[in-house]
C-alpha cells in the first residue's frame, strides 16, 4: 500500500484474497480482511461489522448544497420557482414536524381510515345483500349518511388547507417544485422512523419462526404473533405520502358533496378540489381510482374529477391501458422505463394521430396481485374485484409475469380469465398482451414455443374452470376474447446484466420495452392497422424520442 493511501484520513479496507488472517486493524480507520478460506456469508458480516465501527465515530460528510459555495456552478436551488416551491412545501412540514410518524395520518387526515372504511362496507352491503327488506335499505342509506356527518365534524382540514393553497397559488413551475418538494421531505422525515419498524418487524418474525419450530405452541408464540400484528399495523399507519393527500381532498369532497355543506371560515373551497386535481393528472401526476386499502372507488370524487379533465382537455380520444401483475414481478419497472419520457404534443403529427385514433393514453397501474400481506379467501376476494376492474377500464390488458413458467401463477391467470369473461357478458372487448420478463434466452424460438403453447393450454383450462363458475359457455381463451398466442404474448430479457447492485442494465431490457410500446400503439387502432401504417408509426415514434 502506498504511502499516500497510509496517511490519508479516509478509512480504507483491504480484501487480500491469498490470506487467512483474521481481521486486523493496523491504522485508524484502516484494516486488512484475509479472505482465504472464508465463506461469502462470514466475509459479509466482517464487512458489515467494519462499516458499522467507521461509520459511528467522527466522519466528513458531504452534502450537495455545499456545492452553491463554489464559483460557477448553479443549483436548482438558487431558481427562484425552486425557491417558491420549497417555501410552500416547509410549509406543510411545519404542521406534522415532531409528530409520531405513525399518527401523522390519524391526526391530519381524519376522513379516511376507520370512518371511510366503514362507509365502504356498509355501501358494498347495500347492494350485495339479496331480498333486503325496504327498511334495510333505509337503514343502510341512513348509517352512511352519518358516516359522511362524522366525517364532516371530525374533519381536520388544517394540512389539506396549506397543501391546497401550495397548488393553487404557485405557477405550473413553481407548483412542479412544490409537490417534488414536498414529497422529498415526506420521505426524509418516514424514512428512518419506517426502516425502524421494519427492522423491528423482521428481529420479531425471526422470533416467530425459531418458536414454530419447536414442538409446543406456546404462549410466548401466541404473544409474539400478536406483537407482529401490531408492528404491522403501525408499519401501515407509518406509511405516509401525497398519495394520501390526495386521498384526503377526494373524502372531503365527497362527504361535503353528499350533505351539500358549504366550506365554513377558515377552511378552502373543497368544491375547487377536483379542478385542482385534474390539474395535477394533466401534467402527469397519479391520481388513484380506487382506494387501495379500503378497495373501493370513491363514486362521486372520480366522476367529478374525470369531468373537470374532459372540461380542460375537450372531448379527446383516449387510449386506456390497464396493467396487472404479481407483487415485485417488475410491473413499476416496465412502466416507468415505457412512460418515463414525457413527449410535446405538437411533437406529433395529425397523421400520427390520425392512424392510431386516440389522442391520450392513461395508463392504469394497479398494486400486485397475490399480496403476501393478505391471505386466504380474502386476498383471492380482493384480487377477482381488483382484476375485473382494471379489465373492465382498460382497452388492453398487460398481464406481466415474471419468468416463463405460467405456472408460477396460476390463480392469477383464473383471476384474469374470468374478468375477461364478465367483460364479454356486458358487451365490452378488451385486448391482452402477456409480458414475460426476466427470461433468460429472448432470443430461444424453439423454447418459447412450448412457452407460449403451454401458456395457451394454462389459459383454455382456466376458461374452462372460469365458465362453470360464471355459467358460460366457452371452451377456448381465444373465444373469451381476440387473442393470438403468438402476437400476444412477449418475452423480456433479464433487467440486468448481471447481479445488482454493481450490474449494468442489459440493453435488450430497453430494446424490448420499446418493442412492446409500438406493438401496443399498433394495435390501438379499432379493427388493427396495416403493416406500412404500422411501419409509419414506428418511424413517427422514433422521430419524436430523437427530438
Amino acid at each position: 500500500m502506498d504511502e499516500t493511501r497510509r496517511k490519508s484520513t479516509k478509512p480504507l479496507i483491504l480484501l487480500i484474497v491469498e490470506e487467512k488472517s483474521n481481521t486486523v486493524q493496523f491504522t485508524k480507520g484502516k484494516y486488512s480482511i484475509g479472505l482465504k478460506d472464508r465463506g461469502q456469508s462470514n466475509v459479509s458480516e466482517e464487512l458489515k461489522r467494519i462499516i458499522q465501527n467507521i461509520l459511528a465515530g467522527p466522519h466528513d460528510s458531504f452534502q450537495l448544497e455545499s456545492m452553491a459555495t463554489v464559483s460557477g456552478i448553479r443549483l436548482d436551488e438558487e431558481d427562484e420557482a425552486c425557491q417558491k416551491g420549497k417555501a410552500a412545501a416547509e410549509k406543510v412540514m411545519d404542521l406534522i414536524k415532531g409528530h409520531d410518524v405513525s399518527a401523522i395520518k390519524e391526526k391530519f387526515l381524519t376522513c379516511q381510515g376507520e370512518m371511510w372504511q366503514k362507509w365502504c362496507d356498509t355501501n358494498k352491503k347495500q347492494y350485495r345483500l339479496k331480498d333486503q327488506a325496504e327498511m334495510d335499505k333505509s337503514q343502510k342509506q341512513q348509517k352512511l349518511k352519518e358516516i359522511r356527518e362524522i366525517q364532516c365534524r371530525n374533519f381536520c382540514g388544517e394540512l389539506v388547507n396549506v397543501f391546497v393553497e401550495g397548488i393553487s397559488s404557485l405557477t405550473p413551475s413553481e407548483k412542479e417544485y412544490f409537490l417534488k418538494w414536498t414529497q422529498l421531505l415526506i420521505d426524509d422525515l418516514t424514512t428512518e422512523n419506517v426502516s425502524s419498524i421494519l427492522q423491528n418487524y423482521d428481529g420479531t418474525w425471526s422470533e416467530v419462526l425459531m418458536l414454530k419450530e419447536k414442538t409446543e405452541q406456546s404462549d410466548q408464540l401466541r404473544a409474539k404473533q400478536q406483537e407482529l400484528e401490531q408492528i404491522s399495523e403501525k408499519l401501515h399507519k407509518a406509511t405516509f405520502g401525497l398519495e394520501h393527500i390526495y386521498r384526503e381532498m377526494g373524502q372531503i369532497y365527497e362527504a361535503h358533496a353528499s350533505l351539500q355543506k358549504q366550506p365554513l371560515t377558515g377552511q378552502t373551497d373543497w368544491s375547487q378540489y377536483p379542478e385542482l386535481a385534474a390539474e395535477l393528472m394533466i401534467s402527469g401526476h397519479p391520481i388513484e381510482l380506487m382506494d387501495g386499502d379500503a378497495g373501493h372507488v370513491p363514486i362521486t370524487w372520480i366522476p367529478r374529477l374525470l369531468e373537470e379533465v374532459i372540461q380542460k382537455l375537450g372531448d379527446k380520444r383516449v387510449f386506456v391501458l390497464s396493467v396487472l401483475g404479481i407483487q415485485s414481478s417488475g410491473k413499476s419497472t416496465m412502466l416507468n422505463a415505457m412512460f418515463g419520457l414525457q413527449f410535446a404534443v405538437s411533437a406529433v403529427s395529425d397523421e400520427l394521430r390520425d392512424l392510431l385514433k386516440f389522442d391520450y393514453v392513461l395508463v392504469v397501474d394497479t398494486e400486485g396481485l397475490r399480496a403476501l400481506e393478505l391471505a386466504g379467501h380474502s386476498a383471492l376476494h380482493r384480487d377477482n374485484e381488483l382484476a375485473t376492474f382494471v379489465v373492465g377500464l382498460g382497452n388492453m390488458t398487460l398481464i406481466n409475469v415474471f419468468g416463463e413458467n405460467p405456472s408460477e401463477m396460476q390463480d392469477v391467470l383464473q383471476i384474469v380469465v374470468q374478468a375477461f369473461m364478465r367483460m364479454k357478458v356486458v358487451k365490452l372487448s378488451p385486448s391482452c398482451v402477456f409480458v414475460h420478463q426476466n427470461v433468460a434466452d429472448v432470443a430461444a424460438a424453439e423454447r418459447n414455443m412450448e412457452g407460449r403453447r403451454r401458456l395457451q393450454e394454462k389459459l383454455d383450462k382456466m376458461v374452462q374452470l372460469a365458465a362453470e363458475e360464471e355459467v358460460y359457455d366457452a371452451q377456448s381463451f381465444s373465444s373469451v376474447i381476440s387473442f393470438n398466442v403468438h402476437e400476444d404474448v412477449k418475452y423480456f430479457a433479464q433487467l440486468w446484466e448481471g447481479s445488482p447492485p454493481m450490474a449494468p442494465p442489459n440493453p435488450g431490457y430497453s430494446e424490448s420495452i420499446q418493442d412492446l410500446k409500438n406493438f401496443i400503439i399498433s394495435r390501438s387502432s379499432h379493427g388493427g392497422l396495416s403493416n406500412e401504417e404500422q411501419k409509419l408509426i414506428r418511424d413517427l415514434i422514433s422521430a419524436v424520442e430523437e427530438e
